[in-house]
């Protein structure tokens, strides 16, 4: 009976972090969206590159928003390969973004330069495009930027998805173990030798006399991960996470600063922490 309420218990945990993560990728599409109409509509007030040229704000508005929006679909796909090579290859993240945004300009002054008209003739000598790419990367640059920006800081800010939300864990026999003050608030597990240190309410840590691997059998069940081969980490005790080069963190309540083991971070973005 027990194995049964685990089970239904994963498979809930598992539906709202689905619906989390959904909620998540259309709350980021409407933001998109929005950002790209602020930046049609500021290039089309502004006119740069010559654009003033092309009349009244409407007529520019006119050129501006299928120009970000055939610049957007080209740029954030190829962004998002260059993010994803980031991660995989363990580069620097603004590094291979810069690349990005490099290569994906080529694809886009081409899109552009059609959509404008200049290319329907058939295309021109290199160093006529040269211009038009110089333009395209730097907006380009400027949006992905922005877009990026918007991006850290809402990863940097927000707990990982569907930590508010989630549903009871079942009991634990590992929180028997914790001091009845302590309400069964468990934050993370610190590897000590032949202990573990719980952490738990108010900074206050309890070192128990076992090891990690027996602490988290006991804790199956429980919304928390192995993270590293030092920690266990509660899912609702995450406040934010941050990367510093290759090294990732998870910033927990009280203070604490759990490192995620470059083996354990597949695992950490399946179940939605990052």
């Amino acid at each position: 009976m027990q194995a049964s309420s685990s089970a239904v218990a994963r498979d809930g945990s598992r539906s709202v972090n689905g619906q989390g993560q959904a909620r998540q990728w259309f709350r980021r599409g409407l933001i998109s969206l929005a950002l790209v109409l602020l930046a049609a509509v500021v290039l089309a007030a502004l006119g740069p590159f010559g654009s003033f040229a092309e009349g009244g704000f409407g007529a520019r508005l006119g050129y501006w928003l299928p120009a970000v929006l055939v610049g957007f679909a080209v740029f954030r796909p190829i962004v998002w390969l260059g993010e994803w090579a980031a991660r995989t290859l363990e580069l620097p993240r603004m590094a291979a973004i810069g690349g990005a945004v490099l290569v994906g300009a080529v694809p886009a002054t081409l899109a552009i330069g059609w959509l404008g008209g200049g290319l329907r003739d058939g295309l021109p000598p290199l160093d006529a495009l040269a211009p038009l790419y110089f333009n395209v990367a730097l907006v380009g640059a400027l949006i992905t930027l922005l877009f990026v920006s918007l991006e850290r800081k809402v990863e940097t800010d927000r707990p990982p998805d569907g930590t508010a939300s989630q549903p009871p864990s079942p009991p634990s026999p590992f929180l028997d173990r914790l001091p009845a003050d302590w309400g069964g608030e468990l934050h993370a597990l610190e590897m000590e030798d032949h202990y573990v240190r719980a952490h738990g309410p108010d900074g206050r840590s309890l070192l128990i006399l076992m090891r990690m691997a027996d602490a988290e059998r006991e804790l199956a069940g429980t919304d928390g991960l192995r993270v590293h081969r030092s920690w266990w980490v509660a899912r609702r005790a995450v406040e934010g996470r941050e990367r510093d080069g290759r090294r990732l963190v998870l910033r927990l309540k009280g203070g604490l600063e759990a490192p995620v083991a470059r083996d354990r971070a597949g695992a950490l973005r399946d179940a939605g922490w990052i």
